[in-house]
């Protein structure tokens, strides 16, 4: 197979990613088919909401099987580490303390390509650490943002950013990035919102929506985005496809070129001249692990893939197969694929499987 991915720029960097990193310590929660590691955690649906929830023996001393952790992890670290793998010259703007969690993930970084030297070591602080209870095939987050002083280095190089999940003290590094890329008119930027950017609403955040050539966020996010809680309530099939098309028009409105909605195993959905289009997910070679960072695998396959020319159906079919993979590792990098390791995927794709219209 001949690589797909060559560099863009002899000069610089393909892709610079922007956004906060962190350890994340997996916690393995035991169960049994009677509900729980000796009955002390527990999984229900919320009657009024119809969400999964986790639920701990308070008071209890609770075993677990194993801990583990992973380091320069988070959204941006995820994706700068999977489009490095994919062969593209990666650099990564974050912050992290001066602690032994920073120092490692730095290595991390270094380790796997990606350029650190946009990562501000800060001085007698702390580095995000976040713990994760995971449970069966998926995984309930604690996380916890250090405030940092953010800011763009004096020189970047690159045609593409990364913008992604930033601490709610972020507000003001927004509007730096607006000002460069308003500065910067040939650089595109690809934007998928963390917790804190959903909460500054679609209004604070404009200009980035505006400037977004690539967008990713899945089907309850671009609803809280949008402020229209309308699939969920669909009566039927045919109600729920003209409900997420309608969802993908309105981030159009937004401004943005191409709007990509997750919608976990039912698949993604995009927009061809306004019709709307379904990718099935690559099916799991095996039971999955583990989901954490499968989104972010989606995200970081579909960009590089994108930036390369590739057709749409194409990004989707590569970003399922490396969202796939990534959850049957434990871990946000652990399963991230090399080109090559994608065709072999490629090569055992059920026949039929690519993009279908939806009515």
């Amino acid at each position: 197979m001949s690589p797909i991915f060559k560099k863009i720029l002899n000069n610089g960097y393909d892709i610079i990613t922007i956004g906060d990193i962190a350890v994340d310590a997996f916690i393995r929660l035991g169960h049994n088919e009677r509900g729980g590691s000796q009955n002390q955690v527990r999984e229900s649906i919320n009657p009024i909401t119809g969400h999964r929830e986790l639920g701990l023996a308070f008071g209890e001393k609770i075993p677990y099987e194993e801990s583990l952790e992973v380091f320069a992890v988070g959204n941006s670290g995820n994706v700068a580490v999977a489009c490095s793998r994919l062969g593209m010259k990666t650099a990564i703007i974050s912050n992290v303390g001066s602690d032994i969690y920073g120092q490692k993930s730095v290595e991390k970084l270094k380790a796997e390509g990606v350029g650190a030297e946009f990562v501000k070591i800060n001085t007698g602080g702390k580095t995000n650490y976040h713990y994760i209870l995971w449970f069966k095939d998926d995984r309930t987050i604690l996380t916890k943002h250090e405030e940092y002083p953010y800011s763009l280095p004096p020189a970047i190089n690159t045609k593409w950013l990364y913008l992604s999940s930033l601490s709610e003290h972020s507000v003001s590094f927004h509007k730096e990035i607006e000002k460069y890329l308003d500065e910067h008119g040939d650089v595109k930027l690809i934007f998928q919102p963390g917790t804190y950017q959903l909460k500054m609403g679609r209004d604070a955040l404009a200009k980035i929506y505006a400037r977004s050539e690539l967008f990713f966020c899945n089907l309850e996010e671009a609803e809280k985005i949008l402020g229209l809680e309308i699939v969920k309530a669909s009566s039927d099939m045919r109600e729920r496809s003209q409900n997420i098309r309608r969802l993908l028009l309105e981030l159009c409105a937004l401004g943005i070129k191409l709007p990509v909605i997750t919608d976990g195993p039912a698949g993604a959905y995009v927009l061809i001249d306004d019709e709307l289009y379904k990718m099935p997910i690559y099916s799991d070679i095996a039971k999955p692990v583990e989901r954490n960072g499968a989104g972010d695998a989606f995200s970081a396959t579909f960009s590089a893939c994108y930036m390369r020319g590739m057709g749409i159906e194409d990004c989707l079919k590569w970003a399922s197969i490396n969202g796939m993979n990534v959850c049957q590792h434990i871990g946000s990098h652990e399963g991230l694929l090399r080109e090559s390791e994608v065709g072999e995927f490629l090569s055992k794709a059920p026949k039929g499987w690519g993009l279908m219209k939806m009515s």
